[in-house]
Parts: structure tokens; C-alpha cells; sequence
């Protein structure tokens, strides 16, 4: 079989072509396998309600945020964390973990309920979600919410508050 230069010139072009897609899933495995080693869950509540009793934070109105946390070492960081301290640094650590944390925030006075749609806490994936409320008394005033589905319902009472996630 005699070959041209016409058939040798394709042969290299299809051999490099041929590289370039074995490159090409191997890179795309390698980042395939990073975005599936990640343990995040995708927030999935349909709402979020917040209600404050009467007496909700000594008749004072009371600062919430739901934290969505994707960073897992910013996670073990606000576990620990009091409301106080998240209230007092929550702009730095976003500045610090532009892409690990995102959060909203309300003020509610007490009596008021609040209905926040799930559109409203859509993103990425996340390892961890923290209620914090920023009561007038002493104390932690952080949840960590487990469950990702259903309805997430903070009720905000006199000194405390509850999380509870329904379906």
C-alpha cells in the first residue's frame, strides 16, 4: 500500500485530534470528580417563614439572618460562632469568603410574620445552614439547620428562638 503526502497529513491531524480528546476527558474527569467529591446539599425549602411573638425580643425588633455556607472550614468556624459575633463580622466574612457564604437578612418587630420565597435562597450547593437572631439577652442565638426540603419556620420569642423544619 503506497501512501501520499495528502493521506500522511490526515493521519497526523487525526492523531492529533485523537490527543487532544483523551486530554480533554481527562481534564474533564478530574474536574467532573472535584464537583462530585463536594458533600454540599442543594437548598431545596419552598419558604422560609419567620414569625416573632408579641414579646420577641423584649418588645424590640430582632435582626435574623439564614446563613448558606458552601465552605467547609468556614463551617466549623460558625459553629461555634454567637449571634453577637456574627451580627458584629458578617461583612468581613463575606469579603473573606466572597464564593463560600452568602446570607439574607430581615428585621422583624414583634407580631410580624414573614413569608420569604425559595427563590429568594437559591444557589449553589451548600454544607451548612445557620439561623442566627440578634437578641438584646446573652446567649448563642444560633441554629444549625439539618434538613435542606420542606418549610424552614423560625419563630423568634421573648429571649430564644426555634427552628423547625416541616414538609
Amino acid at each position: 500500500m503506497m501512501t501520499t503526502p495528502v493521506h500522511l497529513l490526515s493521519l497526523r491531524r487525526a492523531g492529533t485530534l485523537l490527543a487532544a480528546a483523551a486530554l480533554a476527558g481527562l481534564l474533564g474527569g478530574c474536574a467532573a470528580s472535584s464537583w462530585l467529591g463536594f458533600k454540599g446539599d442543594k437548598v431545596k425549602w419552598k419558604q422560609v417563614t419567620l414569625t416573632a411573638a408579641a414579646d420577641a425580643n423584649g418588645n424590640s425588633p430582632v435582626a435574623v439572618d439564614v446563613v448558606l455556607v458552601s465552605d467547609e472550614a468556614l463551617q466549623a468556624r460558625l459553629a461555634d460562632l454567637p449571634a453577637a459575633k456574627w451580627f458584629a463580622g458578617r461583612s468581613d466574612l463575606g469579603s473573606t469568603y466572597p464564593s463560600g457564604l452568602r446570607y439574607r437578612s430581615w428585621e422583624l418587630v414583634p407580631g410580624q410574620r414573614l413569608d420569604v420565597p425559595a427563590e429568594d435562597l437559591e444557589g449553589p450547593r451548600v454544607a451548612a445552614a445557620y439561623v442566627f437572631a440578634n437578641y438584646q439577652a446573652p446567649g448563642a442565638h444560633r441554629a444549625r439547620v439539618e434538613q435542606f426540603n420542606g418549610t424552614l419556620a423560625v419563630q423568634l420569642d421573648s429571649a430564644a428562638f426555634t427552628v423547625l423544619v416541616t414538609k
